[in-house]
């Protein structure tokens, strides 16, 4: 395993037999397994490498695999093939309340995992007090557990595995529990613990924490490792499996597709077909056209981003723009097949991968064609005030449809049943960047509002005496 490598992955594998019957189970068992044995396939053989003092994210849908590949990299379960290679301590918090026995108070749990872990005598009262503030629950150190709630038992344990400086810090989902300041705080002491070293697995399903802190990304499907790479790419990646998988079952929520049958046909609505959809064309600007076709694009390959257009309010190709200007945003898209009512839009977000802003054309209210058909050239435009701080900028591009009868009542269907139904057809990471000056030099010209973006606030002062 090379020096900088805290863990080593090599084509691991984990399956389970299935038995339909106690007999059979207990067959195999003084006879050994049989050739035709049924088998269910938790995490299909994967390799990959993990750097010291990385942050390594693993995503994926409920049942992807996540906790068994964390519980086979922390040794709780045997591999059905391969082999895993850790170097150091490895710490972990792989579900509430692990390890933790309901009966000892939180000192006593706070001694024994740490003595499970490795740390034990004088050095474990040295960090004891470092533990306890961390956790701030008072005097609950010395109650039993089982009095504890959920939030008192991650924080106990998140403080008790982050405070013995591990190789390897594994966080599993424990953190959803606690508050936001409690998170913060976590992955305040995370970060001090990445600068000294330590590699950190996060398990999640806020995507917003995993493009933030994560170097490299693991995204699993059905025990599939699909993707391993950037967070952003990862990202999109997770959401168009969601929604694949979300189609895949739209068809057994018969209940939700009636609700909302029945809303359209109780909607006294009045609803413009554009069965011949006629808008002014847009004219694409004359400088500052960059070629997409070659670039890799996600989706399912029905539509392709053939190129973009970044420009300032009179046209004039752009990449710098001062601030409260306006952006124009040119994307071209060429159908590949005959498809629903389409629906374009964008996200901008920092170079941390923090989502300032996204909106598409269905939020902004624009007309759209009922149908779009293969061959035909989609041109979009968007409008965007630049109300946000100085600095460095990131636009991905997404290009979407909805089945016409759902997005003609679209006022009468939720969100959630709204974005189940879409089919995403092609979204472009990192398509372009642009950048935000200041309008001046000096005084509130150059700052005239603290934070990332600018709102419509106001402000009153009087004096009273």
């Amino acid at each position: 395993m090379p020096s900088n490598t805290t863990i080593e992955v090599k084509n691991l594998s984990k399956r389970y037999d299935i038995f339909h019957s106690a007999s059979k189970r207990i067959r195999a068992l003084l006879f050994g397994r049989r050739a035709d044995q049924e088998y269910f396939e938790a995490l299909k053989p994967l390799s990959f490498e993990i750097e010291r003092g990385s942050f390594f994210g693993i995503i994926g849908q409920n049942g992807s695999g996540k906790s068994t590949l964390l519980q086979l990299i922390c040794g709780i379960l045997t591999p059905s093939s391969g082999s895993v290679s850790v170097q150091g301590r490895v710490a972990a918090l792989l579900e509430l309340g692990a390890g933790f026995n309901p009966e000892f108070t939180g000192r006593e749990n706070a001694r024994l995992n740490a003595r499970i872990l490795g740390v034990s005598g004088r050095r474990f009262e040295e960090i004891l007090p470092e533990i306890q503030a961390f956790a701030d629950i008072g005097t609950f150190i010395d109650q039993p557990v089982k009095l504890y709630s959920s939030g008192m038992f991650v924080r106990l344990a998140f403080a008790i595995q982050a405070c013995i400086d591990p190789d390897v810090l594994i966080v599993d989902e424990a953190l959803a529990v606690g508050d936001i300041f409690f998170r913060l705080k976590c992955y305040e002491r995370l970060g001090r613990l990445r600068a000294k070293g330590c590699t950190v697995i996060l398990v999640t399903h806020s995507m917003d924490d995993i493009m933030h802190y994560c170097d490299q990304v693991l995204l699993l499907d059905h025990g599939d490792a699909v993707y391993l790479g950037d967070a952003t790419e990862a990202i999109n990646r997770y959401y168009a499996l969601g929604h694949v998988n979300a189609r895949q079952h739209i068809a057994e929520d018969a209940a939700r597709l009636k609700s909302v049958s029945q809303r359209i046909e109780d909607s006294e609505d009045h609803i413009e077909h554009q069965e011949d959809f006629q808008v002014d064309a847009i004219e694409w600007p004359n400088a500052g056209t960059m070629d997409m076709s070659q670039r890799e694009q996600t989706g399912d390959g029905l539509v392709q981003c053939t190129q973009i257009a970044l420009t300032n309010s009179v046209g004039s190709a752009r990449q710098v723009f001062q601030q409260f200007e306006t952006l124009k945003l040119y994307v071209e898209y060429r159908i590949v097949s005959d498809l629903d009512t389409p629906v374009a839009g964008f996200v901008i977000r920092t170079d941390r991968g923090v989502i300032v802003h996204g909106r598409n054309s269905g939020q902004c209210g624009c007309p759209v064609p009922r149908r779009v058909r293969q061959g035909q050239i989609v041109r979009v435009v968007f409008d965007i005030p630049m109300s946000l701080g100085c600095g460095e900028y990131i636009i991905d591009l997404g290009f979407a449809t909805w089945p016409t009868e759902l997005f003609d009542h679209a006022k009468l269907t939720s969100m959630a049943e709204l974005e189940a139904a879409a089919n995403r057809h092609c979204v472009l990471s990192s398509a372009l960047n642009f950048s935000i000056v200041s309008r001046g030099h000096f005084g509130f010209q150059a700052q005239p509002f603290y934070g990332i973006a600018a709102v419509d606030s106001s402000a009153r002062l009087s004096i009273v005496r």
